[in-house]
């Protein structure tokens, strides 16, 4: 058991009689004590009380966490009675009886309340929380004795009980877990050791928080069919901390996905007016789903059958998206939380896509937005696709089975967010950025540097170069390629999300989100010319719902003016659809995606009422993707060149004669091609190069380059394993390296390893396996750090500044 210290306060020049008011009772963490007026639960409380027989105006007043009455939070006006007390919920909202700050729920908690710029009572230097929900507070309203409140009582009369003794979690015999086909388990419960006499333990079954009135555990349980049980200790003088979640999941089919448990009080998702699924209308006019109102929420993860939960802790969740919020199974935005108890979600979701990514501030349990209805996996096709082959931030996908309070819900796509909390997970807990969303909403920071680019973007004639200085022209090129190239109807006035370091030269990233409205969905020609739409805000009335506006796409615009963007921008888009950006490349992507999902996904379906003006079965919807993926990239080079009047192009390949071109590392304009062959199409008269590193034992000797034009073929060789020229005007050009077997002397010279830049990206190739390289900044800090496999080594530069490699023993300044 936990023994608490408790303070007793002699607040400084308090006395009977006083005409102020006092700080009364105060709660650190509030999971679902008390609601506001915003139907929220506030992340934490502050009551005042009145000790007088005269009103007093809470306007005189103000409220902080430190002693500097300058950065309190000036309280509304309002007439608090003699004898009568204000709530003041203290969570960052920052209007009225909202403060702009929250209270620290660890150690060091304190609270003063200011009359001017006196201080008028205060409560310093708490211990951490005990546990969620419990109050600090007086014994008695407005005495002098402070302690545990056996129970909250917020705006009414102190319960007289105080306690600084915690009881510990009850012991579950049977951990949750996932079990399949029929059977059984005899659950018994029991208390930890040292717990008090008179300890019991009360549950629920129907996911509410067990209360003393609550159902007593009394003897073993039998469970042979779906149960979630939450227990809780109580004893009479003693705390009881927050219950205890065990879910007992008898799924009735193989297992093929990671399964979730939530378990919450159902009045939370149904209540006609607290519930966040509810259809119905709020005071506000606006469905209570169309609310980010978080609601508590235990979430177990379970990642197969027979196993118990990798997760088990109490969140936050909402109701996520925008016109898709009313789809029936809805997107839930779960939020960790230290004032519950674990400040992350600790686990690795997605070792396929981000391996090492184990910290989540958040995740998304989506419904796949406008794709709910139909292929349900458009948005993680489309943003894998690119960011399997470029520097790209994207959020990673991961399907699950889901219940809720042991029902079956189908399947929901755990995702990573695309605010703030992406770039805290991926750049290594970065935390001071600026992120603007869809042009015009602050995530974080302040306007100040986005303000700059978007009056430097107003203006015509700069150059990619300068442009570069201010965002990250490589990333912002490849994601727009692949809206373009996906059909994006929703995006970039829509679903943008940019972000910055704020470091001196810290450039503008931007997030892939939300590719639902992509590959033909609701019925859209694959023909669609999407650039003259992107060109032109008023282009069709059918897609004209801002996502084209004029001030969303006046910075590709501008940099397409600039002649090095567009070259970089035109080389990419027909070196990708030649390498990655195909039915083949795309399939590698999709394939295993639609596997993981196929058995389970017709039991999904099955729950849902679907869209009625779209009456399709799903093999229907799954062939129209595939034929429109399958049509894309010819149509994509033929947009390009229409649009852009770029000319002729040529059928193209590079190393596709050869039996084994994986084994090469080969680059095309200095990008690799992901398995060393490039089959595709380029433009006349565009610079091309290329080079190649054969495997270890052979090496390039050359390339044999076979053109076909209006005079038949020609054949001839080039030496090296560097080749430039210039597309010529013809019909197809097949290139392959020409391999031989390393000469003796290169067999036993010292194996040399080298390094190029792309973009912000610094590759290492031909580092040996097991040495030690290291990436630090000028100043000697360390910025990465890997043990190389015998495969290319990729590290992120700070843009314009000097960093030091360290290879082995061999040091070199980039």
């Amino acid at each position: 058991m936990k023994k608490l210290t408790i303070f007793v306060l002699l607040l400084v020049g308090w006395q009977t009689g006083r005409s102020q008011l006092v700080i009364n009772e105060l709660m650190q963490s509030n999971v679902d004590c008390v609601m506001d007026d915003l139907n929220e639960f506030p992340d934490s409380w502050v009551e005042l009380y009145n000790p007088t027989m005269q009103g007093i105006n809470l306007g005189d007043y103000k409220l902080g966490t430190s002693d500097n009455p300058a950065d309190a939070w000036q309280l509304p006006k309002q007439m608090i009675g003699g004898g009568q007390y204000a709530l003041i919920y203290c969570d960052k909202e920052a209007q009225g009886g909202h403060t702009n700050f929250r209270l620290e729920s660890g150690k060091g908690c304190s609270v003063y309340l200011f009359q001017g710029t006196q201080v008028a009572d205060k409560v310093t230097d708490l211990k951490k929380q005990p546990s969620p929900n419990i109050a600090y507070g007086r014994k008695a309203d407005g005495a002098d004795e402070w302690g545990y409140q056996m129970e909250p009582t917020p705006k009414a009369k102190n319960c007289g009980e105080t306690s600084d003794r915690l009881l510990g979690d009850p012991v579950f015999s049977e951990q949750g877990r996932v079990m399949t086909g029929s059977g059984s388990l005899t659950l018994t419960l029991s208390v930890p050791d040292g717990s008090p006499e008179g300890t019991e333990i009360h549950l629920t079954a129907d996911g509410s928080e067990p209360t003393a009135e609550s159902t007593i555990y009394t003897g073993p349980i039998s469970i042979s069919m779906t149960h979630t049980i939450r227990a809780r200790l109580f004893c009479k003088g003693w705390l009881s901390p927050r219950s205890v979640t065990q879910s007992y999941i008898f799924f009735p089919r193989a297992l093929t996905l990671p399964l979730v448990s939530i378990v919450t009080d159902k009045r939370y998702l149904t209540s006609m007016s607290i519930g966040i699924y509810a259809d119905v209308k709020y005071k506000d006019g606006k469905k209570n789903y169309e609310h980010n109102w978080r609601r508590p929420m235990n979430i177990e993860y379970f990642e197969a059958e027979e196993k118990t939960s990798a997760i088990n802790q109490l969140c936050e969740a909402r109701v996520a998206g925008g016109a898709t919020r009313g789809a029936a199974l809805k997107t839930l935005a779960v939020y960790a939380n230290k004032r519950f108890g674990q400040k992350h979600l600790e686990y690795e979701f997605f070792p396929d896509q981000k391996p090492g990514l184990s910290e989540f501030k958040s995740i998304m349990l989506r419904n796949s937005g406008n794709d709910f209805d139909y292929l349900y996996m458009r948005d993680p096709i489309v943003q894998r696709t690119m960011a399997s082959h470029r520097d790209l931030d994207w959020q990673a996908w991961k399907p699950v089975v889901i219940y809720i309070n042991g029902e079956y819900k189908g399947i929901l796509n755990i995702r990573e967010r695309s605010n703030e909390d992406n770039i805290w997970s991926n750049y290594q807990k970065l935390e001071d950025i600026d992120m603007v969303e869809n042009w015009k909403e602050l995530k974080a920071g302040d306007w100040d540097n986005y303000n700059q680019l978007m009056a430097f973007s107003k203006s015509e004639g700069h150059t990619m170069a300068e442009y570069d200085q201010l965002i990250d022209c490589s990333e912002y090129a490849d994601l727009m390629l692949m809206n373009l190239y996906f059909n994006n109807f929703d995006t970039p006035g829509n679903n943008w999300m940019m972000w910055r370091p704020r470091v001196e030269g810290g450039r503008w990233r931007f997030v892939a989100k939300d590719c639902d409205y992509t590959m033909g969905l609701y019925g859209d020609n694959v023909n669609y010319k999407i650039i003259d739409w992107l060109y032109n805000a008023n282009y069709d009335n059918n897609h004209n719902w801002g996502a084209n506006s004029s001030e969303s796409t006046r910075l590709f615009r501008r940099l397409m003016d600039d002649k090095d963007f567009h070259k970089m921008f035109i080389d990419r888009a027909c070196i990708y659809m030649g390498d990655f950006l195909n039915y083949r490349g795309i399939s590698e992507v999709w394939d295993p995606m639609y596997k993981m999902i196929r058995s389970e996904f017709s039991y999904h379906r099955k729950l849902y009422t679907y869209n009625q003006w779209w009456p399709r079965n799903y093999n229907e919807e799954l062939n129209d993707a595939r034929n429109w993926v399958t049509q894309r990239t010819n149509i994509f080079y033929k947009q390009l060149r229409d649009y852009y009047k770029l000319g002729t192009a040529a059928k193209m390949t590079v190393n596709t004669s050869l039996a084994h071109p994986e084994e090469l590392t080969t680059t095309f304009n200095g990008i690799r091609l992901s398995h060393g062959y490039f089959d595709g199409q380029f433009f006349a008269d565009r610079e091309v190069t290329l080079e190649a590193k054969a495997p270890e034992g052979k090496t390039i000797s050359g390339w044999k380059v076979e053109t076909i034009s209006s005079s038949g073929l020609e054949t001839r060789t080039v030496e090296g394993p560097r080749y430039s020229f210039f597309m010529p005007q013809c019909s197809s050009m097949a290139i392959n390296a020409i391999l031989s077997d390393a000469s003796p002397i290169d067999t036993v010279e010292e194996v040399q390893w080298t390094w190029h830049k792309d973009g912000d990206r610094l590759w290492l190739t031909g580092v040996p396996a097991g040495t030690r390289v290291e990436l630090y900044d000028l100043r000697g800090m360390l910025i990465s750090r890997a043990v190389s496999d015998g495969l290319d080594i990729v590290f992120r530069l700070y843009s314009n500044q000097l960093h030091v490699l360290k290879v082995g023993g061999k040091a070199i300044k980039l």
